[in-house]
């Protein structure tokens, strides 16, 4: 039985609220205590649920704490960031506020990203290997040793082409990709031994050969750093859901299983779904939006090598897409992608994903460290 926004309501002893989701005229805010905490329905399960956050906002803060165990900043640890003019020039405040938010909410940090082709300033950009490798290796130092206490690291983020197979056309993976890579895994080890270190990409659930394409290069990647005993522990899928897309879960559920035969864990990175294309009518665009997030995680969790779910933001607040980041926009109406609206709402999405939750199969959890 689906587990209905009514029912999971009533099975904590809560009166059901108004009409969720039923648009911005209703700005009624809801206590965030008062709804089942994402993941306490996920810890039954083995599953961690973590969301990005960009820190500064105390209301948010409070959402996060009740429904995460991870947090994952979502802009602050990249190089481009935090480092702009070197390691000597680094400004850390703004994400040590994060890991002081953390702290003080029993929330783990997943560390993101030693290495961003689009985060990557001046002085990481080499194209001589040696000098790449220096560099890096600073950068990673710094931040292992400034916050030892993280959990994970997306050690190397989006490295695989769109337009073709293997990896993209950037200076660094064009030239020495295999070689580089090998090093950042291998140092990321070094400098923080109990993390899972995590290979991070987009593109891997829809369904077209843009996908396919991914989804092979990935295969590919990974069956050669393990080949060479390079140490990755799990990959990322970022689940970044656009409707021009669709989810074929079959296939999907075919290359998760896939992963899985590698030994690795699976972390869904970055969950969002981009209504771009979706009817304007809020009450119908919600609807849909949470049936993408169902079409998704219903192949998805059924594997259990999936040990984390993670999404880019759970509000609309502060949401990369509302705020125009994303490469896909509505051409109308403002954006709804996450699972609560921007007054902390919960939406249809929400309830579609805690459904989702209690009926996966259990699974063992990740480890809090790497063993």
């Amino acid at each position: 039985m689906r587990l209905t926004r009514r029912a999971l309501l009533a099975g904590i002893g809560v009166m059901p609220f108004g009409s969720f989701g039923a648009g911005a005229s209703q700005r009624s805010f809801v206590d965030v205590s008062s709804i089942p905490a994402l993941k306490s329905l996920a810890l039954s399960r083995g599953i961690d649920i973590a969301s990005a956050y960009n820190g500064g906002e105390p209301e948010i803060e409070r959402l996060l704490a009740h429904h995460c165990s991870t947090i994952t900043p979502e802009n602050d640890l990249k190089t481009g960031t935090l480092a702009p003019d070197g390691i000597e020039h680094a400004d850390p405040s703004r994400m040590d506020e994060i890991a002081q938010f953390c702290s003080g909410n029993s929330l783990n940090l997943h560390g993101h990203t030693f290495f961003w082709h689009q985060s990557l300033p001046g002085w990481l950009d080499h194209g001589d290997l040696k000098s790449a490798m220096s560099s890096h290796a600073r950068y990673m130092d710094f931040t292992t040793s400034r916050y030892p206490h993280i959990v994970s690291w997306d050690v190397v983020n989006e490295p695989l082409a769109d337009d073709r197979f293997g990896f993209r056309n950037t200076r660094l993976l064009r030239q020495h990709g295999p070689e580089f890579l090998t090093f950042l895994f291998r140092h990321a080890r070094q400098a923080a031994p109990n993390a899972h270190l995590v290979l991070n990409d987009y593109g891997l659930s829809c369904a077209s050969d843009y996908c396919d394409r991914k989804q092979s290069s990935l295969l590919w990647l990974i069956d050669n750093l393990l080949n060479t005993g390079v140490p990755v522990d799990a990959v990322g899928i970022q689940g970044h859901i656009v409707p021009r897309h669709p989810i074929r879960q079959n296939a999907l559920s075919r290359f998760l299983k896939q992963i899985e035969q590698f030994g690795l864990s699976i972390f869904v990175s970055e969950l969002d779904v981009n209504d771009i294309g979706l009817p304007e009518d809020v009450r119908r665009r919600d609807q849909l939006v949470a049936d993408f997030y169902r079409r998704f995680l219903d192949p998805v969790l059924d594997n259990q090598a999936v040990k984390r779910v993670g999404f880019w933001g759970l509000s609309d607040r502060s949401h990369w897409i509302v705020h125009g980041y994303a490469p896909f926009r509505r051409a109308t109406g403002t954006p709804r992608p996450a699972l609560f609206d921007a007054e902390l709402n919960p939406k249809p999405a929400y309830f579609t994903v805690a459904d989702a939750l209690s009926h996966a199969p259990y699974r063992n959890p990740l480890p809090t460290v790497r063993s």
